[in-house]
């Protein structure tokens, strides 16, 4: 408790200024009766308040107005028939408020909303009526003062970097959200691409430790991994999800920081913490040094439907090790050997155990067949394969079809890096255009939660309109096109 308190302190201390901006949309009036409606464009995605204002058009109105407004991140979200929504994730999620006002008034919705479309129906009022002085109240924590432009010689990726700046910026409030549609939680995953993002774009460094402290003051499980998501409101408190990959990418977080900071303090406070999760990690180890299924156990890597995980889950840790004993080695840190040792022994076994000679690949998991990009990928990134070999394995698995393929903008930016790693130059500068230039091709003004590119219908939760169309992991091309000058 003492350290949770100690944690929450210092998260609080670098409690972000949130900076508001007031978007008009083009229609400044609108006057109606039941049936009608009336759609209002802000220009460009927004996270905030709605507000206007409305009064009755004669003296003969004597009952209130019913009003439904729909908030949509696209047209096919205004457009969606939210009564036939048959998803796994809570309905609520959808924007959509059905109200009864009193004349005359001026009225701001108290939930905030993320959206670029607003379409307001009034589905009762006895008389005519005119609503007016509409205005969006917008905020974020990111400065757009100190963006500069990334100013390519290839115009889509300026446009690329444009909407991915701008993902980053909606998803930057009081903590970095996964998504300010739905969950508006703070996520490990997510946080650690918007914080590589923002050392390039925002570099708001604040905001980067407040959501490291926040997760160091959440409970760890009975396997002791920290939470894999928190909330700030009504109060602190950490979600019941723990996520074995997420809890090693907590580590690389802190890896990051320190990289981009030199901040000791911040690794002083949170060391023990990151020692801890990868011990708890090592204790899923079999003998074999492979990781094994245990009671409670949860991993993510993609929503790439009907994915095994155990390798790509392998990779992650060989990932984390490398750079935690890089991060011990620049403190001075007595167990940086121990750890370097055992990144050795863990390589050698994922070599031995986990390739199939038959498919040239290393398949998901010790007893499965299966095999995908998400296993080469962070078998290459936790350095088990290099060079020639890995990069051929990569590019015949991207063009496999028996090979499991990423869905969402997460595994792709994994994938990019692998290819960076690799000195794939061309591949990665291709890799990134063709998808994420692909959603600017079906309307994007900000990067999805899940694309697949020849499936628009597709979604994680069984019905696309819960998806998120502003997703915190999906604004890394910006990190890319910013930091490596191949693609300058």
């Amino acid at each position: 408790m003492k350290e949770q308190k100690y944690f929450l302190s210092k998260a609080q201390n670098n409690y972000p200024e949130l900076i508001y901006t007031v978007l008009t949309p083009h229609i400044t009036e609108f006057t109606a009766t039941s049936g009608d409606s009336v759609l209002l464009d802000l220009g460009e995605h927004a996270v905030g308040h709605f507000s206007f204002a409305f009064d009755k058009v004669d003296i003969f109105v004597d009952a209130p107005v019913r009003l439904i407004i729909k908030f949509g991140e696209d047209m096919r979200e205004i457009n969606d028939d939210f009564s036939q929504y048959k998803g796994t994730l809570s309905k609520t999620w959808l924007q959509e408020e059905i109200i009864n006002l009193d004349f005359p008034q001026k009225t701001t919705l108290p939930r905030r909303y993320a959206c670029r479309y607003i379409k307001i129906t009034v589905e009762k009022a006895n008389r005519p009526v005119k609503l007016f002085d509409f205005s969006f109240r917008a905020s974020t924590s990111a400065d757009a003062s100190v963006l500069k432009p990334a100013n390519t010689k290839d115009a889509l990726l300026n446009k690329i970097d444009l909407v991915a700046t701008n993902t980053l910026k909606e998803c930057m409030q009081t903590f970095f959200e996964d998504g300010p549609k739905r969950d508006r939680r703070l996520w490990i995953g997510d946080l650690r691409l918007e914080a590589l993002t923002n050392y390039y774009t925002f570099n708001n460094l604040e905001i980067v430790k407040r959501c490291l402290y926040l997760f160091a003051a959440g409970e760890c499980n009975n396997l002791g991994f920290l939470p894999s998501f928190v909330y700030e409101t009504p109060y602190y408190h950490s979600g019941a999800t723990h996520i074995e990959d997420y809890a090693l990418l907590y580590v690389v977080s802190v890896c990051d920081y320190y990289e981009h900071t030199g901040d000791i303090s911040v690794i002083n406070d949170l060391l023990q913490i990151c020692k801890s999760q990868l011990e708890s990690f090592r204790k899923t180890l079999n003998e074999n040094l492979i990781v094994t299924r245990q009671d409670g156990w949860f991993a993510f890597i993609d929503w790439c439907p009907g994915l095994e995980i155990l390798t790509s889950l392998q990779g992650v840790y060989l990932y984390t090790l490398e750079r935690f004993s890089k991060l011990l080695k620049a403190i001075g840190d007595e167990e940086c050997e121990k750890y370097s040792s055992h990144l050795y022994e863990v390589r050698c076994a994922c070599k031995t155990y986990l390739y199939n000679e038959n498919k040239n690949a290393f398949i998901n998991g010790f007893d499965n067949n299966q095999f995908s990009v998400h296993s080469q990928v962070w078998m290459i990134l936790g350095g088990v394969i290099n060079g020639a070999e890995a990069k051929e394995l990569l590019l015949f698995c991207l063009d496999n079809e028996k090979a499991k393929q990423p869905v969402t903008p997460y595994m792709r930016h994994y994938v990019t890096e692998a290819m960076l790693k690799l000195d794939m130059k061309d591949e990665a500068v291709q890799y990134l255009k063709k998808f994420w230039g692909g959603m600017l091709d079906h309307g994007a003004d900000t990067f999805w939660e899940a694309y697949i590119p020849d499936d628009l219908d597709f979604s994680p939760y069984e019905d696309r309109m819960i998806n998120s169309l502003c997703h915190a992991w999906s604004c890394t091309p910006s990190y890319f096109i910013r930091k490596y000058s191949i693609f300058h």
